[in-house]
């Protein structure tokens, strides 16, 4: 992906534009992250069911770490498009607003 120069960035910074693929692939790691937080749920219910207590102590400290690494990584995926949304929208807002001013 291109990186275009931000003519309103003072110090010359440079920005990075997000295509569609990028898009398509915070998407497809959140959706999996999501099926990984929901399979360790299932996984957590059903350690419950177990008779042996080792057994259901090994299950039940895999799932919630299952849990724990699925729900930081949908969180991060989640905020870094946020971010990415927040910056996109307001570069727009300034370049509209620099149109409307040199009209």
């Amino acid at each position: 992906m291109p990186d275009v120069t931000d003519p309103h960035a003072a110090s010359g910074n440079r920005v990075r534009q997000h295509g569609r693929w990028w898009w398509f692939g915070q998407l497809l790691m959140t959706i999996t992250a999501c099926f990984f937080v929901f399979f360790g749920i299932s996984l957590l219910i059903a350690s419950y069911r177990l008779g042996d207590p080792f057994s259901f102590i090994m299950t039940f400290f895999a799932a919630s770490l299952i849990i724990l690494i699925s729900a930081v990584m949908v969180m991060g995926f989640v905020s870094r498009m946020r971010r990415v949304m927040q910056i996109d929208r307001s570069m727009n807002d300034r370049e509209v607003g620099d149109n409307k001013s040199g009209i």
